[in-house]
């Protein structure tokens, strides 16, 4: 149970970082290049 409670966090901390970096990402490069990556 305690192992399945930590791999949750783990899991909880990547997708936290995959959404920071995408935000990250969309600042850095500017919203046209992000609109253009999922809209065309």
């Amino acid at each position: 149970m305690g192992l399945s409670l930590i791999l949750i966090r783990v899991v909880k901390l990547v997708f936290i970082c995959a959404l920071f970096l995408s935000v990250f990402d969309l600042i850095e490069h500017g919203e046209i290049l992000w609109y253009q990556r999922w809209f065309s």
